[in-house]
């Protein structure tokens, strides 16, 4: 890769020179400006943010703030900010948050122009004073899986994926169908809720109940996945499948029925979300959102606004997709 030095030497001026180019300083001539940027497009230069920032006084970090950091979903879509970060010359700062008052504090102490050259949000929702905040602020940011209000987003319909999930389980032939978990974090952040929504309105457009028992809310935690699942399977009359609000899930559920004796996908149709890579190899039917791109796409369109207009706001939704797999087949007695 080219160096700033290289650049110098080429256009015939200091190391400095160049750097006043990139920093549009107003002490270059045009003359000297037009050449030494010919020459950066002609060596395909790119500079060092680090280095960059540390000569204008600017961070050259970015910083990305997470809710459950170690999710896996989570996990995917920061590797692809990683990724991106690091092509780029930054690098991260990872705070994970856990309550609206925490989050407040990190967009405080942390979104500075001294502290950070962009932001990113992950899974996080925000409350309105938390939004103002943000759009008032002089550091560029984007927010990943959740679409704010005057801050660019990059999102999915997650009430299409849950209506996506149910519908592929209704033209198997099942009609008692439930759905596991719906839980809104301490931020906000609820996509479970609006897959849980897209759940109800596929029962309600094929005319079938939704039992008060067939929809399970609370924490997406291990034992209370399992808990809700034995739940279902005590009822008088079970459902034949279930809709995961996110493959973890669907993954205890599985496990909680097998060891019980319920086969799967025989006795229960299983279908999870996200689509995680130990999904395909556990054979499970899942509605598949693109999570590293989320993260990669969410960082490059940060740099780009750094580059360009900071105020700008980008809408760009990912799209998702129904993947069949072995986990979910016609019930028990039907064709």
């Amino acid at each position: 890769m080219s160096t700033i030095s290289d650049v110098a030497e080429r256009a015939g001026v200091g190391v400095g020179t160049v750097s006043r180019v990139l920093n549009e300083s107003p002490l270059v001539s045009d003359r000297t400006r037009a050449r030494v940027l010919a020459i950066i497009d002609e060596m395909n230069y790119r500079p060092s943010f680090l280095a960059r920032g540390l000569s204008t006084g600017t961070a050259g970090v970015l910083a990305a703030v997470v809710q459950r950091m170690t999710t896996p979903s989570a996990l995917q879509r920061l590797r692809g900010i990683l990724d991106v970060a690091s092509e780029s010359g930054f690098d991260v700062i990872l705070h994970n948050v856990s309550s609206v008052d925490d989050y407040r504090d990190q967009v405080r102490d942390l979104l500075r122009p001294d502290r950070c050259a962009g932001g990113l949000l992950v899974s996080i929702q925000p409350d309105d004073d938390a939004v103002s905040m943000l759009t008032g602020n002089a550091v560029p940011v984007v927010s990943i899986d959740g679409q704010l209000p005057g801050i660019s987003s990059i999102y999915i319909d997650d009430e299409r994926g849950g209506r996506m999930a149910t519908e592929h389980l209704i033209e198997l032939g099942h009609e008692r169908i439930a759905f596991v978990l719906d839980w809104e974090d301490s931020i906000g952040f609820s996509p479970t809720a609006k897959r849980r929504t897209g759940y109800r309105k596929a029962m309600a457009d094929a005319g079938l109940e939704v039992p008060d028992d067939y929809v399970k809310v609370g924490p997406h935690q291990h034992p209370v996945t399992l808990a809700a699942t034995n739940e279902l399977l005590d009822l008088d009359e079970p459902p034949t499948a279930v809709v995961a609000a996110a493959d973890s899930h669907a993954m205890v559920i599985a496990q909680a029925a097998q060891a019980r004796g319920v086969r799967v996908p025989e006795d229960l149709s299983v279908i999870g979300f996200d689509d995680l890579e130990i999904a395909e190899h556990l054979g499970l039917s899942t509605i598949r959102q693109p999570l590293y791109e989320s993260g990669a796409r969410g960082a490059r369109i940060l740099l780009d606004l750094m580059q360009t207009d900071p105020r700008s706001v980008i809408y760009d939704e990912l799209p998702i997709e129904m993947v069949s797999r072995s986990s979910s087949a016609p019930p028990r007695g039907s064709r």
